[in-house]
């Protein structure tokens, strides 16, 4: 089992770690008395990020009935083809690799860098080929800004995932005609019917609470959310 945890506190040569997930249960069905410590150097990717993006490849493996440790080292490679980038691997040390031919490389540990591009690749091939998470994507990405764009681009609702509506943060109605205001530079985020009424009610108190907000609309997305662009006389 991996997970994550915050340091409360380092005292005296004991260090009390606050782990992110319940771990109760684990310790006491396997009796166990020690663990792994790894300390990020700030410079390969980070545990919270393996764990993100271990998390969106299971999902994928589930979704296509496979093994996650057959779906993980496929979906690097596709990773690192579709942007030109040499192979990696996620483990914390280099790790050699035999390929179809027989020869061997070695495989460098993914940076921190590499990591946040993989896990908004990822959360993208999800929302392409509608792949079902266990849980919000919200909660996976890395990069907020990225994410808010792919769930207009693929109209996923920002918060939960679901089909999903543009939600104006710029107010185009109150007189104005939909069809003759230009979307281009306007903020707007994508949400789900039940949260798009949500927000038309609490719009910044249900944004707080989900740490998101509205994105401008560019030429791309207007035409893909079918948005005017041009002035009408």
């Amino acid at each position: 089992m991996f997970c994550t945890a915050k340091i409360i506190r380092y005292l005296d040569g004991q260090l009390l770690l606050e782990p992110d997930c319940d771990l109760a249960r684990e310790i006491a069905r396997k009796n166990i008395q020690e663990v792994e410590l790894y300390l990020p150097d700030g410079r390969r990717l980070s545990p919270k990020q393996r764990k993100k993006i271990c998390a969106i490849c299971d999902d994928v493996a589930r979704y296509q009935s496979d093994a996650p440790y057959y779906v993980r080292p496929l979906l690097t490679a596709m990773f690192c083809e579709d942007v030109d980038s040499d192979l990696f691997t996620l483990s914390r040390k280099p790790k050699k690799v035999e390929l179809p031919d027989g020869s061997k490389i070695t495989l460098e540990p993914c940076d921190m860098t590499a990591a946040r591009l993989f896990i908004d690749w990822l959360i993208q091939f999800c929302f392409y080929w509608r792949v079902p998470t266990s849980d919000s994507l919200l909660c996976m990405c890395d990069d907020i800004e990225r994410y808010l764009y792919h769930c207009l681009a693929y109209r996923k609702c920002a918060i939960c995932n679901k089909p999903a509506e543009t939600h104006h943060v710029d107010r185009v109605g109150m007189g104005r005609d939909r069809e003759m205001v230009v979307h281009v530079g306007l903020l707007a985020i994508a949400l789900c019917r039940e949260h798009h009424d949500e927000a038309h009610a609490r719009e910044k108190a249900l944004f707080a609470e989900n740490h998101i907000h509205g994105i401008e609309l560019d030429q791309y997305l207007c035409d893909r959310l079918k948005l005017n662009t041009k002035e009408r006389s």
